[in-house]
């Protein structure tokens, strides 16, 4: 008997179960739009300016509707390579708000305020705070850590002159989506270490982030051409963010569960759907901080894929999710 080793390929997707069967409702609306309206918007065979377009195109379908802002200023925020635009939601006319800043996901690769538009609306309700986008330069032109470098120039701006917005200095908030999920945290752990403490981050609201497993049972199960979160699209996104001469592989302001969680993290929400690949990121992440007495509130929505913040026109589950953040954060403020 010949024992040797057949010829074999590796194949991350073939043992993955159809997720369309467990779609929740809602989710079982937008894929079935998405299918009729925007099959090629997350197609990545095109130039950038294409992918970027397609993207923007998708997502103004689903900004509409959704809390009003009672007035936006746009301004900008000098970073690292320049300019940072930004654009600030006010729920009111009262003088003061406490300030949210948001960093859009997108895989650091596409994205904007305008295509998150709908969702810091909603977060700006819900909480009564004012909302501040950023909008960072966006990769593969500007790797990491630029995005990072800005975000946190952002924050530490509005900390140190938010008067002039009307935004209180303290008790600020850092979230976001996706790629977003994972800046926030890191912009809060840089803050903490390099600009002498972050006493005045009060929270942080991450929704559906990815903090730095890059195999676990939710990356095995999850993770299709329904929503573009193959292991080989997540490998793409990070090939365009990180420079590979830089070795930032394992850096801890990217590989956010590298880093120290012991001391300086604020009241955490985070939100996933149990249909993700990056489930298994905010499992870790809660646990870790939950164990280390940080108060956070994790929500696990049943039947939902990854990003599924953005489709409130047909879930109930984002709207519910938007608002249970913003909810979060405001008790955390008036606690």
């Amino acid at each position: 008997m010949e024992f040797r080793m057949p010829e074999y390929t590796v194949n991350y997707e073939v043992n993955k179960q159809d997720p369309y069967p467990l779609l929740s409702e809602g989710m079982r609306r937008v894929i079935d739009y998405q299918a009729e309206n925007a099959k090629d918007a997350f197609v990545t065979d095109c130039s950038w300016d294409e992918l970027r377009a397609k993207y923007v195109q998708e997502r103004r379908f689903w900004n509409e509707g959704g809390p009003e802002a009672f007035k936006t200023v746009e301004t900008t925020v000098e970073g690292p390579i320049g300019p940072v635009p930004v654009r600030i939601y006010y729920p009111d006319d009262a003088p003061v708000h406490h300030g949210l800043v948001f960093i859009h996901g997108g895989g650091f690769t596409v994205g904007s305020v305008d295509t998150h538009d709908r969702m810091m609306r909603s977060v700006m309700a819900s909480s009564g705070c004012a909302v501040i986008g950023v909008d960072y330069h966006l990769a593969p032109e500007a790797k990491f850590p630029i995005p990072l470098y800005e975000s946190a120039a952002v924050t530490r701006y509005f900390h140190e002159h938010g008067e002039e917005f009307g935004i209180l200095p303290d008790k600020m908030a850092i979230g976001g989506d996706s790629g977003g999920g994972n800046l926030a945290l890191a912009v809060n752990l840089y803050l903490r270490d390099v600009f002498g403490g972050n006493d005045y981050i009060a929270a942080l609201l991450l929704y559906y982030g990815s903090y730095g497993m890059m195999d676990s049972a939710s990356y095995r199960l999850y993770g299709t051409e329904l929503d573009g979160m193959r292991k080989a699209d997540m490998a793409y996104y990070i090939s365009c963010y990180l420079d590979p001469e830089a070795h930032d592989e394992e850096n801890p302001y990217f590989v956010t569960l590298n880093n120290d969680l012991t001391h300086g993290i604020p009241a955490t929400y985070l939100c996933c759907g149990d249909l993700d690949p990056l489930l298994d990121d905010s499992r870790a992440l809660e646990h870790i901080l939950r164990v280390h007495g940080v108060r956070t509130q994790f929500d696990i929505v049943p039947g939902a894929l990854h990003a599924f913040m953005h489709y409130g026109r047909m879930m109930d589950e984002a709207v519910q999710c938007l608002k249970r953040s913003g909810e979060f954060y405001k008790s955390v403020v008036e606690g």
